[in-house]
């Protein structure tokens, strides 16, 4: 059974993080879960190289928000876009939000910003074919 080599959360707040973190850990599906505050930081490991395969972007965030993050995102090469699964967090999206993410096609999903094992287990079952985390079953 092979495990998904990244997660990174992107997201400014501390509780949010560990609390996500230790639920994905939980799951024992994914090798490291990598943390960054906004969007400029996400950008940043993705430039250097660092690729996860899933990337959970909270939408309300300073220094670059959501929104900001998929307009630079947007500009990356496709191939490096293409093999992240990207998917919105918040408390709630408000319906003009989540038609604008709608639109964009990086998106795949939109999530409660409090992840959950069901969560995490739907999210691998669904992208990842030879994944089966340990708490699923």
């Amino acid at each position: 059974m092979g495990k998904i080599k990244c997660f990174l959360l992107v997201d400014d707040s501390d509780s949010t993080n560990f609390f996500n973190k230790t639920i994905i850990q939980k799951t024992e599906c994914v090798e490291r879960v990598l943390i960054a505050k906004n969007g400029r930081e996400a950008l940043e490991y993705i430039q250097s190289g660092i690729v996860p395969e899933v990337l959970f972007l909270d939408v309300n965030m300073p220094v670059m928000n959501g929104w900001e993050f998929l307009i630079e995102y947007e500009k990356l090469e496709s191939d490096l876009r293409k093999s992240i699964i990207v998917l919105m967090l918040g408390a709630t999206l408000n319906e003009e939000e989540r038609a604008k993410a709608e639109n964009i096609p990086e998106v795949k999903e939109f999530q409660k910003k409090m992840l959950s094992k069901e969560i995490i287990c739907k999210i691998v079952n669904t992208y990842f074919f030879d994944v089966h985390p340990a708490l699923c079953s």
